[in-house]
């Protein structure tokens, strides 16, 4: 109903911007150390994209309707609980936005890590 109601107000062509991936963060970005940073690209890497292309923000405790206004199309939360969330180290679709929450990222040993991939796989479809 929508794009019918769009093709009948705009004579040009209308497209829909994508949201980016959206990674939440527990400190602020200049407070992460070079280490963490190495980490994350590493992890983002993997999935197929980097630093440049994903949105980095610092959050509280927040709820997946808090950032709806930021229109994210996959959302990785490190070393913050989402209230909507229950379960670390699991994808979760809470109102069609895949989520995945993991602790802070200089607190991610070898076998979180692993469990994190395995949800990072599921979410990139890899």
């Amino acid at each position: 109903m929508n794009s019918i109601l769009a093709e009948s107000l705009y004579q040009e062509d209308l497209y829909e911007i994508p949201g980016k991936v959206i990674v939440v963060l527990s400190k602020n970005w200049d407070d992460v150390t070079e280490e963490e940073r190495t980490v994350l690209s590493k992890m983002l890497i993997a999935v197929k994209l980097n630093i440049a292309s994903v949105q980095i923000i610092t959050r509280e405790a927040f709820s997946i309707n808090d950032l709806a206004a930021l229109n994210p199309s996959k959302l990785l939360v490190f070393g913050k609980m989402v209230k909507d969330v229950q379960a670390f180290y699991e994808l979760t679709v809470v109102n069609g936005l895949p989520v995945i929450v993991a602790d802070a990222i200089d607190q991610l040993d070898d076998a979180k890590k692993k469990t994190l991939w395995v949800a990072l796989k599921s979410m990139f479809s890899l």
